[in-house]
């Protein structure tokens, strides 16, 4: 972790204006297609592609566990289940992609690795002890950071295994938190619908918004000032961490915010919602610019580290997990 407290130093982030995106090589301005529909078992409650890799990995509410690997000509998908009585409630990625992280209901947190078609947990924390909602890397993937019912999120070594810090801000659920600015401060969105900003150095909170009677459901995070927010009530809002204010707010979903994220080499921002909706936005001009249908509630959604494919679950007759890709493979 960070030594210093340069944190709440910032940069100037310049990007591509919208009228050359038709141009840029990575984008979701052009829409993307539909390309591949994944049969599950079970409802997908949450997804991550595997770094740069050609997979996917899916965990869907009867506690399976899913890689699909299509970088060869036919699909393969690799199983595993959760034997325990208690639910997996997410996982994530590392972005080398030979790690994936899940939480539970029980308060644990479990590291896997998988290789070919075996799956082996390498370790597993225990400390929180009510339900952990969600879990994230650090840009390093040498720290966790966790989420949980009980108020709090902590941070983990993932060299040691060992728990390093906790915050006691919030005064309710803590839905997410993640590293932010080469890790140097956490952000975290809580349903006592404040959204803060923790400083890994000093452990103290140095900036904080309320949403007030809103909060937020979803968090992403993009440069050195960006946090993206999908709330309960339906709003997309991005502050700016300079500016210490709402620099954008986008009210065109009708129902909760699951999910928010931004691309990762353009200026542009995606959400998908209970309203059966996926919507783009273009956050450098701060207009909206297109939404796709689904035929029902999206769940969950995931962008690939290379910006060429989106993934998105539903729940219509058939649990799917979709894929859709933003140029021809």
């Amino acid at each position: 972790m960070a030594t210093d407290i340069e944190c709440l130093k910032w940069n100037t982030t310049s990007f591509k204006p919208s009228n050359v995106l038709n141009r840029t090589e990575y984008t979701l301005a052009l829409k993307p297609s539909h390309w591949l529909n994944l049969k599950t078992k079970g409802h997908s409650i949450k997804l991550s592609y595997l770094g740069l890799t050609q997979r996917l990995a899916s965990l869907d509410n009867l506690n399976n566990l899913y890689v699909y690997d299509w970088s060869k000509a036919d699909l393969k998908t690799i199983k595993t289940k959760y034997e325990h009585n208690s639910r997996l409630t997410s996982l994530t990625s590392n972005s080398l992609g030979n790690k994936i992280v899940t939480c539970s209901d029980n308060g644990k947190i479990q590291i896997w690795n998988h290789k070919f078609s075996s799956w082996k947990i390498l370790a597993e924390f225990r400390g929180h002890y009510q339900c952990v909602r969600n879990v994230q890397y650090s840009v390093d993937n040498n720290y966790l950071i966790s989420c949980s019912n009980d108020k709090t999120f902590k941070i983990w070594d993932c060299q040691s295994n060992k728990f390093l810090a906790s915050n006691m801000f919030h005064r309710n659920w803590v839905n997410i938190a993640k590293f932010f600015k080469e890790d140097k401060l956490v952000v975290s969105c809580s349903r006592d619908s404040y959204v803060q900003v923790f400083d890994c150095c000093s452990g103290k909170c140095v900036a904080k918004f309320n949403l007030s009677p809103d909060f937020a459901e979803s968090l992403s995070l993009k440069e050195e000032f960006s946090i993206a927010v999908g709330t309960n009530q339906g709003s997309v809002q991005i502050f700016d961490l300079r500016a210490l204010k709402v620099l954008q707010k986008y009210n065109e979903h009708t129902s909760q915010v699951n999910c928010v994220q931004f691309q990762h080499k353009t200026p542009c921002l995606v959400s998908v919602s209970k309203d059966k909706k996926l919507n783009v936005y273009d956050t450098n001009e701060g207009r909206f610019l297109y939404s796709i249908d689904h035929f029902n509630e999206i769940r969950s959604m995931n962008i690939s580290l290379d910006d060429k494919l989106l993934a998105t679950t539903s729940f219509h007759f058939e649990n799917e997990i979709t894929l859709w890709a933003t140029e021809t493979l």
